[in-house]
């Protein structure tokens, strides 16, 4: 696998950011295209929109893992063995209010 670079984050930012442009061709055909949109078509389009940033988002998020080599990008040993320490010591936490209801 490819190490992820800066510019491979910034190209998923840029891309999330295309969101805006997409945007702003639905209120422009919905205020001033050559015909009425109903209102399903406006919600259809609005929808399709949202599901494209979604997948935009977490393109953009899983990129930021990758680069910064988080969750299960994590190879550095003492990092896991930081995060396993960690965990532990939460779920005794958790354990120990459990008790007390």
């Amino acid at each position: 696998m490819n190490k992820t670079t800066e510019f491979d984050l910034e190209t998923a930012i840029m891309t999330v950011w295309a969101t805006c442009d997409d945007l702003k061709l639905f209120a422009e055909a919905y205020y001033d295209g050559p015909r009425e949109m109903t209102i399903d078509e406006a919600f259809g389009h609005i929808d399709g929109i949202r599901g494209l940033l979604e997948l935009r988002m977490e393109k953009l998020y899983d990129t930021y893992k990758r680069k910064f080599e988080i969750d299960q990008y994590c190879t550095d040993p003492k990092k896991l063995a930081a995060r396993e320490q960690w965990m532990s010591a939460i779920l005794k936490t958790e354990k120990k209010k459990g008790k007390k209801k």
